[in-house]
């Protein structure tokens, strides 16, 4: 598997690859004048912009890869995300001339009986539910070295990346999302499907605002009583789901419940949804679990005052802890909500968002390989270390995403170490600019200023992460700050920030942003207004001295124009 090193190398591999036939690849040479002595990443950038290829076919061709972009007759074109089962592609179904999601089981799980039978409950639950507000699946299949299903392709955002990037949503359109949710809830629950896994991650919204239920991987189906046995052999009776989201009664016996479990969870999401913020931010999955059965979640309306008592005691009634005081069923659920309703466009970018979800993944493919065996990567397409790194060729902008922790949103990271008093981390409590120990080739002269306190503080490591907790080189105390909210990198050439809460957003310049450049004068906030503003010494200099000059300059006109003036009156 050897990189190409000449364009007519990289075309042996699109033809190997089955993307092209050797008289399709001729064609695109002739066509857009793909000479012989183009490099190979030349060749592929050209074939990207007029839509031959897709970054992610090219970023593997110019990686020597070239198997896996076909299974069974699905032709692999983008990654769409990836989860704890395996990678989620798009493909061309070319068959049925369509574009589908095609969710292929990672290898390391192609002999997990539990990760089998959680694809074949979340096959059957999509096949058996038609409805608008679900997910469709097409078909399940396997290669017999490849597990894969075919679901409905929706290019949108999850619930979770949604609360993630933009913080709380507007009550209106929750109240929309969530009653859309509901009523496809309902038609699986008339199917007999409990999902038992409803959280922000497994709500897709697209731009229009239609919300769809998906991941039925951990569903009671009514008659499917094998494939409940081997869930429960493998992860157990009791507390099969999250536990930020899970009901009191599904934490005791995850085999029996019903409807109302659902509808609980579903209560648990919309909170988030309405706050940002998770119902029980205790940091052990026990206390979550015991929270959930025996704590009252924070008002809705103490968070966010301007979610209407009506909606806040909607949310509280879906989240009752005996299951005969909730909401009866779903579609109760969404009778409530309609008066409260209002559909609105979703705004986000869905390439950025497929950006951040390889980048995501890559780091956390990046600690599970460092702490397995030294074997090689494999090539196929279902090892996610195959594909995930492949950061010599990027031809996508690269995106840093929330974190490798988890949130409030999901679950609380680690808790971090006691805060000290001061502002931010460095050890002087000296007002004076303080040092972040340098690492790598810096330039020198940057730092930043603190919004509130307008205290400097130097930044000459390649990263330096910012947020509350102690590990951080820049700690922010007395802020609504994450405790790892965002970290500025140089990247050889400039700076970036990147996003790394999942909760709070980081805006620049007034707009939320996840990867973005830095530059002298860009002021970063968070949501309560504290923040910095980033800032070069050199170019503060080259500020004073063209304020001089200016200043010399109209003093000079004063003095020009008064002498004109003394000569008139002379005259």
């Amino acid at each position: 598997m050897q990189p190409p090193t000449v364009a007519n190398e990289f075309f042996q591999l699109v033809v190997k690859s089955q993307l092209l036939s050797d008289l399709q690849m001729r064609k695109a040479i002739e066509k857009f004048e793909l000479s012989d002595d183009l490099p190979p990443e030349t060749v592929a950038r050209r074939l990207v912009r007029n839509r031959i290829l897709t970054p992610f076919q090219a970023e593997r061709l110019l990686e020597g890869r070239y198997r896996g972009f076909v299974i069974d007759g699905y032709r692999i074109r983008e990654v769409l995300g990836v989860g704890g089962m395996g990678c989620v592609y798009i493909a061309e179904d070319r068959d049925q001339n369509r574009k589908v999601a095609l969710k292929v089981l990672s290898s390391q799980h192609a002999l997990d009986a539990g990760m089998l039978t959680r694809m074949k409950l979340e096959a059957l639950a999509g096949m058996e539910v038609k409805h608008p507000n679900v997910i469709e699946t097409y078909r399940i299949s396997s290669t017999g070295a490849v597990h894969y299903m075919v679901m409905e392709l929706v290019r949108g955002i999850s619930l979770h990346e949604l609360v993630a990037l933009s913080g709380a949503v507007k009550w209106p359109m929750a109240c929309d999302m969530f009653m859309q949710v509901a009523e496809g809830l309902q038609a699986a629950h008339e199917k007999g499907i409990i999902h038992r896994d409803i959280k922000p991650a497994n709500i897709l919204i697209d731009e229009t605002g239609t919300a769809k239920l998906l991941d039925f991987g951990l569903a009671r189906l009514a008659n499917k009583a094998g494939e409940e046995f081997s869930l429960s052999m493998i992860f157990g009776h009791d507390c099969l789901g999250t536990p930020d989201y899970i009901a009191p009664e599904q934490a005791v016996d995850s085999a029996t419940v019903t409807a109302a479990a659902d509808v609980y969870s579903l209560g648990c999401t919309f909170y988030v949804a309405l706050t940002g913020r998770v119902p029980f931010p205790e940091k052990l999955n026990s206390a979550k679990i015991e929270a959930q059965k025996k704590k009252t979640a924070k008002p809705i309306r103490s968070i966010n005052p301007s979610v209407p008592e009506e909606v806040a005691a909607i949310v509280e009634k879906m989240m009752r802890k005996d299951a005969a005081e909730r909401f009866s069923s779903a579609e109760e659920v969404a009778e409530a909500l309609k008066p409260y309703a209002s559909r609105r466009p979703v705004k986000f970018d869905f390439r950025q968002l497929v950006t951040i979800r390889a980048k995501q993944a890559r780091d956390k493919d990046a600690v599970i390989r460092k702490g397995s065996s030294k074997a090689g990567p494999r090539s196929s397409i279902t090892s996610a270390s195959g594909w995930l790194n492949n950061s010599s060729h990027h031809l996508q902008a690269e995106i840093d995403t929330f974190a490798s922790e988890d949130t409030p949103a999901i679950r609380q990271p680690a808790p971090p170490r006691p805060r000290r008093d001061s502002e931010t981390s460095p050890v002087s409590s000296s007002p004076a600019r303080v040092s972040v120990q340098s690492r790598g080739n810096v330039p020198r002269g940057w730092f930043i200023r603190l919004l509130k306190s307008k205290r400097q503080i130097d930044v000459s490591r390649v990263k330096t992460r910012i947020g509350t907790a102690e590990e951080c080189e820049i700690r922010l105390a007395d802020s609504v700050a994450d405790a790892r909210q965002c970290y500025i990198e140089y990247a050889g050439s400039r700076w970036q920030l990147h996003q790394e809460s999942r909760s709070q957003p980081t805006f620049v310049n007034g707009h939320p942003e996840i990867y973005i450049d830095l530059r002298h004068r860009s002021k970063v906030t968070f949501a309560d207004g504290t923040g910095f503003e980033f800032l070069n010494e050199e170019e503060l200099v080259k500020e004073r001295r063209l304020r001089r000059n200016l200043l010399l300059l109209l003093l000079s006109g004063f003095v020009v124009g008064m002498a004109a003036l003394a000569v008139i009156l002379l005259r």
